[in-house]
């Protein structure tokens, strides 16, 4: 039986361009069930939708899977319905919009024949087998999985989320649907393997969905090593990407692992990017992630103003955001932040402290996004009640990016003022501080973008 998976290709710029790991995880233990699948990234090939719908339809699978984010969730749809005049096969959609939103998802969206909620491995697995017949255990008792029957839609009862001894046992990724297996492959100066060491946040902000659950479970410090391994003898990894939602914690598993790559000698052929929080930054944990190999963290500061932090549930303060950059900075390891307009009960004047936070922080990369109420956050429930100044304009879910949709307004700060605001606080973190040519690069990498909106906008005035 054949598998084919797919991640759908960018709307209007590929700026994150890494293997996509939660398909990529489904198609590694797939094949160690003995079943043929391949993955179609369209985001990381750059494939239209055209050629996505040729290359699936010329592999001819059994079985279709799609992930997809609420943004990406209408043209998931096109594409599955696209396949589908060519080839009658099960369509299963999956990622953070099903999960959020499962009944309404298939009730939605026809075409889709089954939804998978949450970690995606074992339900695949299971599902494909029941699809097979290969197995006596009954659609309704396969956990984490939503399906239409007749006319309607079942949900089952959710999955447990995997054990850190079940993420051990993971086979790696298969990246091979992204890289030539060579040393040469990610040997590039600016190539780089990425992976997880953990899945899940301990934290509750109210814009985050949260589809790996609140509870941190981490891989054993061997498995992360053995992977790393892995990557640099097959691949010539030389940089890591940690894409844990928080992978520098403040605490004895994170300094024990960085202790090993030191002890190792890891350190002197890699070295690694990751997130972090502003409450774990301390001149030793930095100093010990520099030592480590650590060449750039990431950051999300959110807001300059201390009430609207409260609100979100960020559980940081400005002070420890203003100390956590200036220790990065003097260990000399480039930082990014990340700010958000539009929260909850949102001024001028809290817009005004995020802005003017930004510009005086000055950190290597800012990144400026506007609210999204996605499906499934507390954000959502806000603006589908319209409490706390929201007003929801749209639930055309192509709309809801947070680089692009118009979704969101809040009382005295119309959507075009937040836009404003957003432009207006990039625009200055480069020309206050004086960094005329990482403005030019910032502007040049986005100009994909920058078309995008302008098209848009002619669009809209034709209309």
């Amino acid at each position: 039986m054949k598998i084919a998976l797919i991640k759908p290709p960018a709307t209007y710029a590929n700026w994150y361009r890494q293997p996509a790991l939660g398909i990529a995880y489904i198609c590694a233990c797939l094949r160690a069930e003995g079943y043929d699948c391949k993955v179609f990234d369209g985001y990381f090939h750059s494939f239209s939708l055209d050629e996505i719908v040729e290359h699936v339809t010329e592999y001819n699978p059994d079985i279709v899977g799609i992930t997809a984010m609420t943004h990406e969730i209408q043209q998931a749809a096109t594409i599955t319905s696209q396949i589908n005049e060519r080839i009658t096969v099960p369509f299963v959609i999956g990622g953070c919009h099903v999960t959020a939103l499962p009944e309404r998802t298939l009730s939605e969206f026809p075409v889709f024949e089954y939804g998978i909620c949450g970690e995606g491995e074992d339900t695949f697995v299971e599902l494909v087998r029941h699809i097979e017949g290969t197995t006596s255990t009954g659609v309704r008792n396969i956990l984490g999985l939503v399906f239409r029957e007749n006319s309607d839609v079942i949900t089952n009862e959710a999955r447990p989320f995997s054990t850190e001894e079940e993420l051990n046992s993971l086979p790696y990724p298969a990246i091979d649907n992204y890289y030539e297996k060579s040393k040469k492959t990610l040997a590039n100066q600016n190539s780089y393997y990425v992976m997880f060491t953990s899945r899940g946040c301990p934290y509750k902000c109210a814009f985050c969905m949260q589809v790996m659950g609140r509870k941190v479970r981490r891989r054993s410090t061997q498995s992360i090593i053995d992977e790393m391994n892995y990557a640099i003898e097959n691949y010539g990894a030389h940089t890591f990407n940690f894409a844990d939602e928080i992978f520098l914690f403040d605490n004895k598993n994170t300094r024990d692992l960085m202790g090993l790559f030191i002890k190792h000698n890891l350190h002197k052929k890699i070295k690694w990017s990751a997130l972090t929080r502003a409450n774990f930054v301390t001149p030793e944990l930095i100093a010990l992630a520099k030592k480590a190999g650590c060449i750039r963290l990431e950051m999300g500061v959110e807001s300059g103003d201390d009430q609207i932090l409260c609100k979100i549930d960020k559980s940081i303060t400005v002070e420890q955001v203003k100390k956590a950059v200036k220790i990065i900075k003097d260990a000399g390891i480039p930082l990014g932040t990340y700010y958000i307009f539009g929260h909850p009960n949102e001024t001028v004047k809290t817009l005004r402290k995020t802005a003017e936070l930004a510009i005086n922080l000055n950190t290597d990369s800012i990144a400026v996004g506007l609210m999204v109420p996605y499906p499934g956050t507390r954000i959502w429930d806000l603006a589908l009640q319209g409490k706390n100044g929201y007003h929801l304009l749209s639930q055309n879910w192509s709309e809801y990016d947070k680089y692009g949709g118009k979704v969101l307004e809040i009382d005295g700060l119309p959507y075009a003022e937040l836009v404003r605001w957003q432009k207006r606080t990039l625009l200055n973190l480069y020309l206050k501080n004086f960094r005329f040519i990482d403005c030019f690069k910032f502007f040049w990498k986005r100009r994909r973008y920058i078309y995008f909106v302008i098209k848009q906008k002619i669009t809209s005035i034709g209309k």
